[in-house]
């Protein structure tokens, strides 16, 4: 069984989090829809919490409110976490999809659940981390997602998508405030790749620059120096998605 101290280090270390097969979630909708398909390990809740329908006869851990509050920083705590399997995804996804996005060094979980909103939004179907971005099941990340990270078909981690990325036939976009071409010079409606490296410091990865790239610009007024990432995919993607069936 898992215990609240486990819970505790998971919310506290992202080291032992990523080391986790498991993950919290206290996020409604993201909880509902997963309890239809993948594994629960524990579920812990308040004696306040007034339990649904669908949790009636399932066994459940109370813990204190307070303890709740306390772990997940949120001072309005619905009352309920459900510990699940962590998602496993099938490489194949990746090897038919028409629109992936590649992350690398995204840091900040509010900008990971942005931009996985903005994937779900704009019908882009797979991720594809390097190994320096946070968690998107970090609970802020899961949290800015508003859930829709219940909708991706794949997450993948740099081990998964090395051998594709070397040999997709998909244009490979990459996000650059500096580029020549612009995201409008890029036709709509085709299967693409497109990357997006952090504010600060760019493209990091190896293999993402030994492969043939484009770099794409996003025009902005001259009263504004620059996009943040977040905003900077979520435009891409809805340029990119555009009549791509």
């Amino acid at each position: 069984m898992i215990s609240q101290r486990d819970v505790e280090r998971w919310f506290e270390s992202p080291h032992y989090r990523k080391k986790c097969d498991w993950i919290c979630i206290d996020q409604p909708k993201v909880i509902r829809e997963w309890s239809k398909t993948h594994t629960i390990g524990q579920i812990m809740c308040s004696p306040e919490f007034k339990k649904p329908d669908w949790m009636a006869d399932l066994p459940c851990l109370d813990v204190p409110q307070t303890w709740l509050t306390s772990v997940t920083k949120k001072p309005s705590h619905m009352g309920l976490m459900v510990v699940f399997e962590r998602p496993t995804f099938n490489v194949s996804h990746l090897m038919r999809s028409t629109r992936t996005l590649v992350l690398d060094g995204i840091q900040d979980p509010g900008n990971m659940g942005t931009m996985i909103r903005a994937m779900v939004a704009f019908g882009c179907n797979n991720l594809c981390l390097t190994p320096n971005c946070v968690d998107p099941f970090h609970p802020k990340s899961v949290t800015a997602s508003t859930g829709a990270i219940i909708h991706i078909q794949g997450i993948y981690y740099e081990q998964h998508w090395r051998d594709w990325i070397t040999s997709t036939s998909h244009p490979i976009y990459v996000l650059d405030p500096l580029a020549c071409h612009s995201i409008w010079d890029v036709s709509m409606g085709q299967p693409y790749v497109l990357v997006c490296g952090s504010e600060g410091r760019g493209i990091q990865s190896q293999l993402i620059q030994s492969v043939r790239i484009m770099p794409l610009s996003i025009p902005i007024s001259d009263n504004m120096e620059s996009l943040n990432a977040a905003m900077s995919v979520g435009i891409a993607l809805n340029h990119l998605s555009r009549g791509l069936k």
